[in-house]
C-alpha cells in the first residue's frame, strides 16, 4: 500500500485538496489547540512570496505537518510514514491533505521522485521533518539528509520552521518561521544551517550525524 501512495500526480494537486488541508490545519487543529492555551506564531515575513522553497521542520507531535501547513499559510505537500497509509480513515486524511507515502527503512524510488517533482512545483510546496520521528528531547539528532539533498538537486531554498509546545498538556505553543536557506551545493552545510536555525529558534540541541561520504 505503501507503494500506491509515494506518488502525488500534478492532477491530484488541486484546488479541492489545497480547501480540505486548509480546513484541517486553520480550522480543525489550530482552532483546536487555540481553545486550549495561546498559540503565537512569528515570522511570517520571512516567507518568500516570489520564490519556490522546501519547508522544514523539527518533529515533537502528529500534529506538526498542519501546524506548518497553516503557519506558512501556503499549499504543502509532505512525506508521512507508509504506516499512516494502512488503515483507510487515516489514509484517506493523508491522501486529501496532500501526503505521500515513504519507508523510512527502504524508501521507495517513486517517493523521491514525488519529492523531487514538488520541490518545482510552480504553486505547491514540499515540507519535510529531517528527524523522520517524533522528537521531544530537546535534540535534533539522527536528521536525514534528504532534504538537502532535494534542495541541492533542484536549486530550491529552505525555509526553517520550528515548533514547541505542540502536546496538549504544554502551556503555550509558538511556531516560529526563520529565514530562508539558500540551497547549498554542499549538503552538510545545507543540513548545519538548518539544525542551527532551528535550535536557534526553539533552544534545542544540535547533535551532529557522523561524518558519512559526500553526497555527489
Amino acid at each position: 500500500m505503501a507503494t500506491k501512495f509515494s506518488t502525488l500526480t500534478e492532477k491530484q494537486l488541486n484546488r479541492p485538496r489545497r480547501l480540505f488541508q486548509w480546513i484541517c490545519s486553520n480550522i480543525c487543529v489550530l482552532g483546536w489547540a487555540k481553545l486550549h492555551r495561546p498559540v503565537t506564531i512569528e515570522g511570517r515575513e520571512n516567507i518568500p512570496k516570489d520564490k519556490r522553497f522546501i519547508v522544514v521542520a523539527n518533529h515533537i507531535s502528529g500534529a506538526d505537518p498542519f501546524l506548518i501547513a497553516a503557519a506558512v499559510n501556503v499549499p504543502v505537500a509532505f512525506m508521512a510514514k507508509k504506516q499512516l497509509f494502512e488503515t483507510f480513515w487515516s489514509m484517506v486524511l493523508m491522501n486529501w491533505c496532500a501526503a505521500f507515502a515513504v519507508d523510512r527503512e527502504k524508501p521507495d524510488i517513486s517517493t523521491m521522485k514525488t519529492a523531487l517533482s514538488i520541490a518545482k512545483h510552480p504553486k505547491w510546496h514540499l515540507a519535510m521533518f529531517p528527524q523522520g520521528t517524533r522528537c521531544t528531547n530537546g535534540k535534533l539528532e539522527n536528521l536525514s539528509e534528504g532534504f538537502a539533498v532535494i534542495s541541492k538537486k533542484t536549486k530550491t531554498d529552505i525555509l526553517p520552521v520550528s515548533i514547541v509546545g505542540a502536546d496538549i498538556n504544554d502551556a503555550h505553543l509558538t511556531i516560529k518561521i526563520g529565514k530562508i536557506i539558500e540551497y547549498s551545493e554542499n549538503v552538510e552545510e545545507a543540513i548545519d544551517k538548518w539544525a542551527n536555525a532551528i535550535c536557534e529558534m526553539t533552544g534545542f540541541e544540535y547533535v551532529k550525524n557522523k561524518t558519512k561520504e559526500p553526497v555527489s
